[in-house]
C-alpha cells in the first residue's frame, strides 16, 4: 500500500508509482493525485475559471441554512 525510500526515508502511495518522488525529479514520472488536481480548475469556493457544481452546492447550502435559522428563530418551540 505505502512505500518508503530507503535513502531519503520518504513514504508514497504505490499508485503514484514505483520510484521515490522526493529523490527523482523525473517529469514523467508524476503522481496521479497530482494529475487528478491539475485538471480541476473550479477554484477553492467556486470562484475559479470553471466552477462547475460547486457554486450550485453553496447555494443550496445557505438555503437550507437560512431555512433552519428561520425555523429556529419563528418557529420552532
Amino acid at each position: 500500500m505505502f512505500r518508503v525510500c530507503p535513502h531519503c526515508d520518504f513514504e508514497w502511495h504505490q499508485e503514484d508509482g514505483d520510484s521515490c518522488p522526493a529523490c527523482s525529479m523525473d517529469p514523467e514520472d508524476e503522481s496521479k493525485s497530482a494529475r487528478s488536481s491539475e485538471r480541476y480548475s473550479g477554484g477553492a469556493f467556486g470562484s475559479g475559471p470553471n466552477p462547475g457544481h460547486i457554486q450550485g452546492l453553496y447555494k443550496a447550502l445557505g438555503l437550507l441554512a437560512l431555512v433552519f435559522l428561520l425555523y429556529v428563530l419563528f418557529g420552532g418551540n
